[in-house]
């Protein structure tokens, strides 16, 4: 069926909008917020470190003191650096951690009406690719973020502390020169780059388009046009990157200026002002300028790590604040049989005004033309979304007020495009119930007239149905669906076309293995209804044109 729920996906699903670093990481969940400060708490005692060892380094030149004291800060400082940096990449892996275990949640609870083509590409970049990405932060972007601006600020201390207050003024002013051109290459490469993590998940999701209908394009549209369209998105990436790499080369130019201006500009002072009575006092200065001019260079990575680290973190929050359904306060209400009520159902664009009571054990066929609505009342029933308007209730209790626990232990649902998962035959179906004995795994499976696909292998229902259950047809897909909607015994079936590739004698088989149940049974089909035998029909209409 083509008939889609209403529910659309937020606005920043699949272009997030940028923002700063702090809300950002506000994105990310507590405990690896906590990880993170701690991790950055360690590179400022790094910072804090390295300067005083390069302090004591030009007291030592100022004055021509011994290299002990020297040596020994040194070493102090690549101690520290080193077990912050083993701290940073034993974060970066638990923060991974963290971030899969707030996806997997986020997706557990979101509403099912959320997954959309673009959605499902969002997930797969950021699962894919953003989260391990972000694995680095810990160890490699917070060194620069903190060290970048840190370092060179404590130079100036140190500068008035083994120079004196005019030269520490100057480095400063010099240094603020230097960062306010690195900020103004940083934002010309920012407003290049804005639209690339855009197009790249456009691109994923050209891809997984392509991977997922391969053959359909292919016998279409031919071996040539079946690639149009993810060509056309990877060119659209391919000319962001273009956009990109060319605003990175004046950028990067920028950013050399900006490295070299405290040190040419402390060369210029000494020059101009004959230098200072100890020639040791001028070669302390430039040691110091010159350590505090590296890090402004690799602010010009900072810059782009920032982007990175925005555009990952949006997406994640893109998806952990997906849209939920309300969760019932309290004690779960009582169900009183499993009655389905249709109250005045309303869900633009298709569904308006509708009314239909179900009683237990009724077999319903649910009819109407492409578009009228079947899907999406079959999904509001499901509660993959709330209704614009009116209510549903099972058993004398209004869906909402029901766990989605409660709803799924009482309804046995088959798609017309069933999924099957890697693994064999029998696990396939035991996800219907994980417990059912093997007898009751065999009876589901000849009700859903498998025996032709458990007898052509010497595992039988044990063989395994290769990657995404390759090995099997559509039609043996659905059968697997069915069988596993059988061993659930269910007191309510779902059945969304769920016979639409099996051949008519087959689908009367499995039909017939339905009617000595006296579980209640809502069915699309495009064949001949009366091969499930309804007693009752609800007619849908879909919008009307004015």
């Amino acid at each position: 069926m083509t008939d889609t729920m209403s529910g659309q996906p937020p606005a920043n699903a699949t272009s997030p909008a940028p923002g700063s670093a702090g809300s950002a990481l506000a994105a990310l969940p507590p405990a690896a917020r906590r990880r993170l400060a701690v991790v950055a708490a360690g590179w400022a005692l790094v910072a804090l470190v390295e300067v005083s060892a390069y302090t004591c380094l030009a007291l030592a030149i100022r004055d021509g003191g011994g290299v002990v004291l020297v040596v020994t800060v040194a070493a102090s400082s690549l101690l520290v650096t080193v077990l912050v940096s083993r701290a940073g990449y034993l974060a970066g892996a638990r923060l991974a951690g963290d971030l899969y275990a707030g996806l997997g949640g986020a997706l557990n609870r979101a509403k099912l009406s959320w997954f959309t083509p673009a959605t499902r590409a969002l997930v797969t970049t950021t699962s894919g690719r953003a989260i391990p990405s972000l694995m680095s932060v810990p160890a490699h972007q917070l060194q620069l973020l903190v060290l970048s601006p840190l370092i060179p600020l404590l130079l100036v201390v140190a500068v008035w502390i083994v120079v004196g207050a005019a030269a520490a003024l100057l480095m400063l002013g010099l240094l603020l020169i230097a960062l306010a051109v690195q900020a103004f290459a940083q934002r010309a490469l920012a407003r290049a780059d804005a639209d690339r993590h855009t197009l790249e998940t456009a691109a994923t999701a050209a891809t997984v388009e392509l991977v997922d209908n391969l053959e359909l394009l292919r016998t279409t549209a031919g071996p040539t046009r079946a690639l149009e369209r993810a060509e056309t998105a990877w060119a659209e990436q391919e000319r962001a990157m273009a956009r990109t790499n060319r605003a990175a080369a004046p950028a990067t130019l920028l950013s050399g200026i900006a490295s070299a201006l405290p040190l040419a500009g402390a060369l210029l002072f000494l020059t101009v002002t004959g230098g200072f009575a100890e020639p040791a006092a001028a070669l302390a200065l430039l040691v110091l300028t010159a350590r505090a001019s590296a890090p402004i260079d690799d602010l010009a990575l900072s810059g782009i790590a920032l982007t990175e680290l925005r555009a990952h973190t949006d997406a994640y929050r893109a998806i952990i604040d997906a849209p939920t359904l309300p969760t019932p306060a309290g004690a779960p209400r009582p169900l009183i049989g499993h009655d389905l009520s249709i109250r005045d159902l309303s869900q633009a664009p298709v569904l308006a005004g509708l009314s239909a009571n179900i009683p237990a054990g009724a077999r319903v066929h649910v009819t109407g033309p492409s578009g009228s609505g079947k899907s999406t009342l079959l999904g509001l029933l499901l509660r993959f979304d709330d209704p614009a308007g009116g209510d549903i209730t099972l058993g004398g209790v209004p869906l909402t007020a029901l766990r989605e626990a409660d709803i799924t232990a009482r309804v046995a649902y088959v798609p017309q495009d069933p999924v099957v998962f890697s693994g064999s035959l029998a696990d396939n179906i035991r996800l219907g119930n994980p417990t059912a004995s093997e007898e009751e795994l065999a009876a589901a499976a000849d009700g859903a007239q498998l025996a032709p696909v458990i007898d052509r292998d010497p595992l039988g229902l044990h063989q395994h149905v290769g990657t995404h259950g390759q090995r099997l047809s559509g039609g043996e897909r659905q059968r697997v669906a069915i069988a596993r909607a059988l061993l659930k015994r269910a007191p309510i079936f779902v059945l969304d076309e769920a016979t639409s590739a099996l051949d008519e004698h087959t689908e009367r088989l499995v039909a017939a293995a339905f009617e000595g149940l006296d579980s209640t049974l809502l069915v699309v089909t495009h064949r001949d209804p009366s091969i499930w035998r309804p007693d009752r029909t609800i007619t849908l209409e879909g919008p009307q044109t004015p």
